[in-house]
């Protein structure tokens, strides 16, 4: 962060990132797994922290699309960042 010319710096790593669908006759159970390592490094703490975030979701829907799982997967991430954003420390 010293060489750095910003108040704070943000990283993610992807641990998992996973999205599956198991057909039956009149829907598909959707499984989202997610699992990040975010690091908040913020200059005027002279401190990283760090949070380990892992989600799981499984809901039912009528056929998977790749538009389908693309909303399934944005609706897991939203939750993630707007909790983590909330109360970052």
């Amino acid at each position: 962060m010293r060489t750095l010319g910003t108040d704070s710096a943000l990283m993610i790593e992807i641990k998992k990132f996973w999205i599956e669908g198991k057909s039956s006759v009149f829907h598909t159970n959707v499984r989202t797994s997610v699992a990040l390592l975010i690091h908040l490094g913020v200059r005027q703490d002279g401190k990283v922290y760090t949070r380990n975030v892992e989600v799981e979701r499984e809901v039912t829907t009528y056929g998977l699309s790749p538009d389908k799982a693309e909303e399934i997967l944005n609706q897991v991430l939203t939750e993630i960042f707007d909790s983590y954003f909330s109360n970052p420390y």
